[in-house]
């Protein structure tokens, strides 16, 4: 009997032994999934902290399932680069704006339009849209998968070399713009020169002359510290700053239902926060920029809205009452 019982014992530990080695192997199989988070922003840019935040809460929350690493100063390409790896399959998620999306949906280009969306409540009614349901899946049949696009980067401004008061102001004027057909198509209305210029080369090319004028949210302005080349800002607030985040569709069809979960509601969620800030921020901004020498121009915006308008019938590839459509949505 007494040795029935040990061979049953002996028997039941190298069963335990067995199943404990099969599941740590299987534990060793199990790789996380590894997506390279990147931005064209400086990393002292408090977008940078904020994707941070949101890949500790992705990974933490997906129990490291998911590996989120985020990469500042367009370390893995600018926004179009990246975004046609994106679309090719890389394990890379490209935080852009609508803008850089309307190569592949140009319908979506319509959010970037000058003085469309105007503050961060226009935003938030527009993401939740029906409309912007579709752009979702017009861009994952282009195997781009967003994530979110809710992220407020604030009104975008003008800092130059010398005084913008009028629309006048800038005409001949140079100014940097992204190789996005509605920032050239919006400075072209205004009667000033785009200039397409990778946002890494800004401030070389304002120190050098090259352009004459940038625009930029107030946070990136500050933090990419163009103030040390130029000295007046114009409170023109042309465009309103949106920024999303996509990646590869081949890439989000292979996570399960719980980690596309976790990526989208932890992007909204933080995209919340984070536009939160941008907005209590403003003054502090502003303050900052007088403090190293910058002049701040408060301008009568009317005039750059109506010159701006013919921006809208730049763009033939849009759906038929686009405008229309999307307008009344928000």
């Amino acid at each position: 009997m007494k040795n029935r019982i040990v061979v049953l014992l002996l028997c039941s530990a190298v069963l335990f032994g067995f199943v404990a080695c099969k599941q740590k192997e299987q534990q060793k199989e199990v790789k996380p999934v590894q997506l390279r988070v990147n931005h064209v922003q400086s990393s002292m840019d408090p977008v940078h902290a904020s994707l941070e935040v949101w890949a500790k809460n992705v990974n933490a929350r997906s129990n490291n399932s998911l590996e989120l690493i985020v990469y500042g100063n367009a370390e893995l390409g600018n926004n179009i680069d990246s975004l046609e790896q994106a679309s090719m399959g890389a394990n890379i998620i490209s935080i852009a704006d609508p803008g850089a999306m309307a190569d592949y949906v140009p319908d979506y280009g319509i959010m970037n339009g000058p003085f469309f969306v105007q503050n961060n409540d226009d935003l938030q009614r527009l993401y939740n849209t029906p409309w912007h349901k579709e752009m979702v899946e017009k861009a994952a049949a282009k195997g781009i998968r967003v994530i979110g696009m809710n992220w407020f980067f604030g009104p975008r401004h003008l800092i130059s070399k010398r005084p913008i008061k009028s629309v006048q102001d800038l005409k001949g004027m140079r100014v940097r713009v992204p190789s996005v057909q509605m920032w050239v198509e919006t400075f072209g209305s205004l009667g000033a020169v785009p200039t397409a210029i990778a946002w890494a080369e800004v401030y070389s090319a304002l120190e050098q002359g090259v352009v004459d004028a940038a625009e930029a949210p107030l946070s990136t302005i500050f933090t990419s510290k163009l103030q040390e080349t130029a000295k007046n800002l114009t409170l023109t607030s042309h465009f309103v700053g949106i920024v999303g985040a996509e990646m590869s569709q081949k890439i989000w069809e292979t996570l399960t239902k719980e980690q596309q979960t976790i990526l989208v509601e932890e992007f909204e969620k933080q995209g919340h926060i984070y536009s939160k800030g941008v907005i209590d921020s403003v003054e502090d901004f502003k303050n900052k920029l007088k403090a190293e020498g910058v002049t701040i121009i408060e301008v009568d915006t009317a005039p750059f809205a109506e010159a701006s308008k013919a921006t809208f019938t730049k763009f033939p590839e849009w759906t038929a009452g686009l405008y229309e459509r999307v307008r009344a949505s928000f």
